[in-house]
């Protein structure tokens, strides 16, 4: 470097003064002149000759400044530059019109360089702009002086036609406003969204412009949906009208604003408040950075997003950016857009994802505008309303519901991980979203509309029996027309637990068939009532079939029955699935089968359903059959099967009246209900006498296998109970008349929870009934055990035999003895004479008194018993013999009889 460069300290500037007086006489020095003196600037001497620049230095500058860039600064150009060119632009933008010495040098000053680019900067030939900084003073750190980002190494040396500063870089000329974004890291997701979207082109025009930009931490005050909308192609639009709003017309330097306010126009039209004090706000957004240059305008960065007030936020917006375009798509498409295309209106809506399986045109049968309401609820519900079971009113409203509106049930499954929440069996996928008044979730797939009421029956294994019932009656077509009904129908265990009633319901004949007919219509309320409509207390239901149903809800649970308080204060079964959504209503699943008040399942029904003939027969013998069909009291009956009857071999005792009479009455208990669980260990008198007593027994103590058998018994042994039914008694005439005055549907309450006539009817007593149960052995008086009976019989039998044996025996002994004795006689009265009868008399009644077992003489006839029979064959067990003790003879009176 040249010896006399002093580095713009005092003695230069005296320096520089003398050598000004100095040059009137000496020969005059320029820019180039220094230049060529100094060998470190050989590449620039070339690189101006080469451009044909040193005429424009030494005739046009007049006072220039010129920022010298060293040979070094040229090699470190190479090298992050490769081969790049150093053209005339690029030393022209090192060139300044005007002398600037280092003191007049200011940080933030921008400083216009002889490069014109015409029109980029405006149309008065303005060149373009160099910035001065001053990085601040650190200890242990010297002052720097920068321009354009080159550190001014040497300064202040002076020639005749300006001033030259020796920089350790070459500057770079500016480039358009696109490039300057993606140069800058934190316009870099700015310059990804405008270029994405082709808006890019405006920036590169030959026209200058005021650019607010946003940096990536200030599009991030933008959330993810947002961002994701503005880059959609359908947020083209919007992004185009937001990012003009942050584009002036012109050049705008930080300089060039004053103090206070002031409005500023955009290219999108609605003009922007500046306002500078110690800060500097752009609609309340405070500028981050200031003068970024770009060759055709200028960058200030802002630290959020300047949104436009035509850009409204909303629901299909919002869609678009959560991924769920095919669902806005869908919406317009069906003339339904006012659901998400207004900010005004406030709706939930659930909406399936782009990139899930399954799509609403899919759905076969299903109009598109009513599968896409069904996914609309009105009212914004947050996600901490949702509760297991909740029901939400969906913008559905449909001719089968009679114009009610379509109902979507919430679901809430809570593991140790995680709670899944899920509407009507679709999983919400990451969080709701809102978005004005309106809330939207995200689905894993769209979801279904209820199905016609049969169908859903039928594909819920739970409700198989009632599905088999509609069958048989027929009443399933009946039922898939029906318009806002609910149905309460029983699982496939109730029916079950009906046990032989069930079976006598689907016996194929017509009185059994109509039964069952009025049983299903029963189950249907020709009106819509969920769970949640119910109130505390109770309340009547006017059913298809014609009578009332009550219901009752104590909390949360809920009970339907018939409404008599017979054996329990509680109504009927429960509500063990509450709302079934159906296209025509809704399904409640209950644990128990309601018989309509009006239906009358006597107990001969019953043993109809059970299938024991044999007993029937007998009953129809034993001239009490009057118990099974008229309501004269309770009755538990204990019904053997025809099985049991075979096994028994009674089939000849059964034409015997009195036999028959007192068998029957014997399977009898008057005036009670044995209860299974509750009356185990019990005994009750049967009909035959208060000997002949009945005991029920759980066999093995775990509440699932039952007997019977008669108390004395000498067997331990039970009939096991093997299935059952209650009898059903309809009610009197005059409650039925009582019913039918009431008004149809759900009937106001009162303070006590039930209807005013309801609470007096029942509170009326039991009315009789009765219980039978199927056993698989035949209940015999004494009722022993068939195998001790047999041993028992076979004893009896042995010791005929030897009593038998023992009398021939000794009718043998005293038939020997008397034919001796005679032959003793015959002997002596061949030696001796006769004597007369009366003495032989006496002495033969001598020898007897002095030995009564001694034979009698032999002129005595004796009447000996004739030897017992031994051909009688024994009583087997089946024919079960009384040996202890005969029953007494059963005589039917007139008082029996009624």
């Amino acid at each position: 470097m040249r010896p006399h460069s002093t580095g713009g300290s005092p003695t230069a500037a005296l320096l520089l003064t003398l050598l000004t007086l100095a040059s009137t006489v000496a020969a005059s020095t320029k820019i180039t002149d220094l230049l060529y003196s100094d060998p470190g600037f050989s590449i620039l001497v070339r690189h101006l000759q080469a451009t044909r620049l040193i005429p424009y230095l030494n005739n046009h500058c007049k006072t220039c400044t010129f920022f010298a860039p060293t040979n070094a600064a040229f090699n470190q150009w190479r090298e992050e530059h490769g081969i790049k060119k150093v053209d005339a632009e690029t030393l022209l933008y090192h060139i300044l019109p005007e002398a600037h010495e280092s003191q007049t040098l200011k940080d933030t000053m921008l400083l216009e360089t002889a490069l014109v680019r015409e029109g980029y900067l405006g149309d008065n030939h303005e060149g373009q702009l160099v910035a001065v900084s001053k990085p601040s003073w650190r200890p242990g750190r010297r002052n720097k002086l920068l321009v354009g980002g080159s550190e001014l190494i040497k300064v202040d040396w002076i020639a005749d036609n300006g001033v030259v500063h020796v920089i350790d870089r070459l500057l770079a000329p500016p480039e358009d406003l696109v490039k300057t974004m993606k140069k800058h890291a934190e316009l870099e997701a700015l310059y990804n969204i405008v270029h994405g979207a082709g808006l890019d082109t405006l920036l590169t025009e030959h026209r200058p412009f005021t650019v607010f930009a946003p940096t990536g931490g200030a599009l991030q005050k933008l959330n993810e949906i947002q961002v994701q909308y503005l880059k959609h192609p359908e947020g083209r639009q919007d992004l185009t009208v937001t990012f003009q709003h942050h584009i002036h017309s012109g050049t705008l330097y930080k300089h060039d604003i004053p103090l206070g306010a002031t409005v500023v126009s955009t290219l999108e039209g609605q003009d922007l408040m500046v306002y500078l004090d110690e800060k500097l706000l752009v609609d309340n957004a405070e500028v981050d950075s200031t003068d970024i240059l770009a060759s055709n305008g200028v960058i200030h960065t802002v630290v959020r997003p300047l949104l436009p007030s035509s850009l409204v936020w909303t629901a299909g917006k919002y869609l678009i950016g959560m991924n769920a375009t095919s669902f806005v798509h869908h919406l317009r498409d069906a003339g339904l857009s006012h659901y998400i295309d207004t900010s005004e209106g406030s709706y939930t809506i659930f909406a399936p994802k782009d990139d899930i399986s399954g799509d609403i045109e899919m759905m076969a049968g299903a109009e598109p505008s009513d599968v896409l309401k069904y996914h609309v609820v009105p009212g914004k519900r947050l996600l901490p309303s949702f509760q297991d079971g909740l029901l939400l009113d969906t913008e559905l409203h449909t001719e089968e519901l009679n114009g009610l509106a379509q109902k979507s049930k919430v679901s809430i499954k809570q593991d140790r991980k995680r709670s899944t929440v899920s509407i009507n069996g679709v999983e919400i996928i990451g969080e709701p979203v809102q978005v004005g008044k309106s809330i939207i979730y995200l689905l894993n797939k769209p979801m279904d509309l209820p199905l016609p009421l049969v169908k859903t029956i039928k594909q819920k294994a739970a409700l198989s029996g009632y599905v088999d019932a509609l069958t048989a009656t027929s009443l399933g077509r009946r039922l898939s027309d029906a318009r806002g009904v609910t149905v309460f129908a029983p699982s496939s265990q109730a029916w079950s637990d009906l046990g032989v009633v069930e079976d006598y319901l689907r016996l194929q004949q017509e009185e059994s068939l109509q039964a069952l007919e009025n049983v299903v219509r029963y189950t249907v309320v020709e009106s819509v009532h969920y769970a949640g409509d119910f109130k505390s207390g109770r309340s009547v239901l006017r059913t298809n079939e014609g009578s009332e149903l009550v219901v009752e809800k104590n909390g949360e649970t809920i009970y339907v029955g018939e409404g008599r308080l017979e054996r329990s204060e509680r109504v009927g079964g429960k509500v063990v699935g509450k709302d079934l959504l159906v296209e025509a209503g809704v399904v409640h699943t209950v644990s128990s089968v309601a018989l309509p008040p009006t239906l009358s399942i006597t107990l001969y029904n019953v043993l109809q359903g059970a299938g024991t003939k044999s007993f029937l027969r007998a009953f129809q013998n034993s001239n009490i059959t009057r118990i099974l069909t008229d309501w004269e009291q309770d009755f538990t009956i204990f019904a053997p099967t025809d099985e049991a009857f075979e096994k028994a071999d009674l089939e000849g005792a059964l034409n015997d009246i009195d036999f028959v009479a007192r068998l029957i009455r014997l399977h009898v208990i008057p005036g009670r209900i044995l209860k299974l669980e509750e009356d185990v260990n019990e005994e009750g008198a049967s009909m035959l006498n208060q000997d002949a007593r009945l005991t029920l027994r759980d066999i093995h103590g775990n509440g699932k296998s039952y007997g019977v058998r008669v108390k004395g018994a000498r067997s331990k042994k039970e009939a096991r109970i093997v299935d059952f039914g209650s009898a059903h008694p309809a009610w009197p005439k005059d409650d039925e008349e009582s019913w039918a005055r009431g008004r149809p549907g759900m009937r106001e309450q009162n303070s006590g929870g039930l209807t005013q006539d309801m609470s007096q009817r029942v509170q009326s007593g039991p009315r009789p009934g009765g219980v039978v149960f199927v056993i698989d052995r035949v209940l015999l008086p004494g009722d022993p055990d068939p195998l001790s009976g047999a041993w028992f019989w076979i004893c009896v039998v042995l010791l005929a035999l030897l009593g038998t044996t023992a009398v021939c025996a000794l009718t043998a002994l005293g038939l020997h003895a008397l034919v001796i004795e005679l032959r003793e006689l015959e002997n002596r009265a061949e030696y001796e004479a006769v004597p007369a009868r009366d003495s032989d008399e006496e002495a033969a009644v001598g020898r007897r008194g002095e030995d009564p077992e001694a034979p009698p003489p032999s002129d005595v006839v004796v009447d000996t018993p004739a030897p017992v029979a031994a051909t009688e064959a024994p009583v087997t067990a089946t024919e079960a013999p009384q040996p202890v003790a005969e029953a007494p003879e059963v005589t039917v009176t007139n008082e029996d009889r009624q």
